[in-house]
């Protein structure tokens, strides 16, 4: 006789849900490495290889708890010959650990957060393995990837949005199964494609609109600018920005069900080393002086421009005339289809629960 079982059905990825559990702050973090073939098999991915290996999935409670336990090391001062001998993929999973428990309370303090490196090239199935490794407990899941966010579509043409439909489809698909969380894609804006000079220019006219029938996904770019920024972006041979995602998931973590994570008050992202923005890509051919010929600082965007991509779907830091020391997040929508693409008010991008799942193991999680 089979098992007996609960089945919550949710409507457009959202179920009102007044309380809190223990699991309405579990968090993951997806590294699509395939485009660092040499991540782990050489430098010092290869020498931290009793502590992290390609496709653990990790269990990290601290920040300290991933330097200590697991090797992702903060980015170090290193010239270009050492640098992957001294820099785990440049620093940038340190970075996005680091602004996850910034945001979500304290830098050094405790959360809940699973994270896994692994190739998604050719398929996304990672999402699904996250999920069952933490027993259907992730509520929001970060994925990082130097994959085109856009590919070129004819010279006059909009650009062909890449990747939103087919993640929407992996997270529908965990939903059946009584395992729904949301995903946040940090994708590359930066490359259209290509390695030419023309595919390592955007135009922000022909930027294509994110809203389809994916509701359970947001796409979001921009980063801090910064010199270290600046360096990690530049270090990774493919150029790919940083993004903001760790500080993003950060908020989602944070928020009680009733706040927006744009809201102004609850979260600003301003801080030491958080102090200036930009989109991080236009044109990332480098110049004579080895710098990007422009990544659109923020104050180089018109206010026009910044509402077509609020209006498009996307998600990025922005800020606000009068309001001194403060970054914040443009909005809190879904790449939903309708009237507006924004999460009502009471249900924002965070705690989208209310399910009865079954935990299963997987051999490869770290704890």
């Amino acid at each position: 006789m089979a098992l007996g079982n609960v089945f919550i059905k949710d409507v457009d990825g959202n179920i009102p849900f007044a309380g809190s559990s223990g699991n309405e702050k579990v968090t993951g973090l997806l590294f699509d490495v395939s485009l660092q073939p040499n991540l782990f098999t050489a430098g010092y991915g290869l020498s931290n290889k009793s502590r992290l290996e390609m496709n653990d999935v990790l269990y990290i409670t601290s920040r300290k708890s991933s330097i200590k336990d697991f090797g992702i090391i903060e980015r170090m001062e290193a010239g270009e010959g050492d640098e992957n001998s001294e820099n785990f993929l440049h620093g940038i999973p340190a970075y996005h650990i680091r602004e996850f428990f910034r945001m979500s309370g304290n830098v050094d303090g405790n959360g809940k957060l699973y994270v896994m490196f692994t190739d998604c090239s050719t398929h996304w199935d990672a999402v699904e393995i996250m999920q069952r490794a933490a027993g259907g407990s992730i509520n929001q899941l970060g994925i990082w990837t130097e994959q085109p966010l856009w590919k070129i579509n004819g010279a006059a043409e909009k650009y062909n949005l890449n990747i939103v439909k087919t993640l929407n489809d992996k997270a529908a698909a965990l939903a059946e199964q009584n395992q729904p969380l949301s995903l946040i894609l940090s994708a590359n804006p930066s490359n259209t494609g290509s390695q030419t000079i023309e595919g390592k220019q955007v135009n922000l006219n022909k930027i294509p609109s994110a809203i389809c029938e994916a509701s359970r996904i947001s796409v979001i770019f921009g980063q801090v600018r910064s010199e270290k920024t600046s360096l990690m972006q530049k270090r990774n041979v493919n150029h790919t920005p940083v993004g903001f995602l760790g500080a993003m998931m950060g908020a989602i973590a944070k928020a009680n069900v009733q706040e927006s994570i744009a809201c102004v008050k609850q979260f600003n992202l301003f801080a030491d080393d958080f102090q200036d923005i930009e989109l991080g890509f236009g044109d990332i051919n480098l110049t004579g002086e080895d710098e990007f010929a422009s990544l659109n600082r923020y104050e180089s965007l018109s206010p026009v421009l910044l509402d077509e991509m609020d209006g498009k779907g996307y998600i990025f830091p922005i800020k606000y005339a009068g309001k001194e020391n403060g970054i914040y997040i443009s909005k809190d929508q879904t790449c939903s289809v309708g009237i507006s693409a924004a999460l009502p008010a009471t249900v924002p991008l965070t705690n989208r629960a209310g399910r009865c799942v079954k935990p299963c193991s997987l051999t490869s999680i770290r704890r």
